[in-house]
């Protein structure tokens, strides 16, 4: 890959880079591919099922199922945006919600639910319906990639 690199191409489509490469190397294929692009205008396009390792330096995410692109947005937008809410009192039916309900958990006490969309605002709508907003969790890239999958395969 330092060959690849030494050309100064502006566009880099990787597969995989990482597989079957320890942690250490990993590592410094990742520190390279950064000082790559650090170093220019060069664009970086990663294909990878170790969705974790890509968090710490993608700017961009996009989220293909079965060839369709799923999700496409800043990594930041894409984490800040799902989360896993407790909700005590949860309306049986969602309705019209501000966010795109991923998925809904019934615990003992409480419903889980994974949302897509999410803004902070949003707390109010659950005040609105008679249910009470208990919990907001941070999920993070692969969480919510892998939430996001598992809905799309399951329409």
């Amino acid at each position: 890959m330092l060959l690849v690199l030494a050309q100064r191409p502006r566009l880099l489509v990787l597969d995989e880079p990482t597989d079957g490469l320890d942690r250490v190397v990993r590592r410094d294929v990742f520190t390279a591919l950064l000082d790559f692009c650090s170093q220019g205008s060069a664009t970086v396009f990663i294909s990878s099922h170790l969705v974790h390792e890509l968090e710490r330096i993608c700017d961009w995410v996009g989220v293909l199922d079965r060839g369709r692109l799923v999700a496409g947005c800043r990594c930041t937008a894409f984490k800040q945006g799902i989360k896993r809410l407790r909700i005590a009192r949860a309306p049986s039916l969602v309705g019209d919600t501000p966010f795109v309900v991923l998925a809904r958990e019934h615990t003992s006490e409480d419903e889980i639910w994974v949302v897509r969309g999410w803004q902070q605002p949003m707390t109010q709508w659950f005040d609105g319906v008679g249910a009470e907003l208990k919990e907001i969790v941070d999920l993070d890239l692969e969480e919510g990639f892998v939430e996001l999958l598992r809905t799309a395969r399951s329409k």
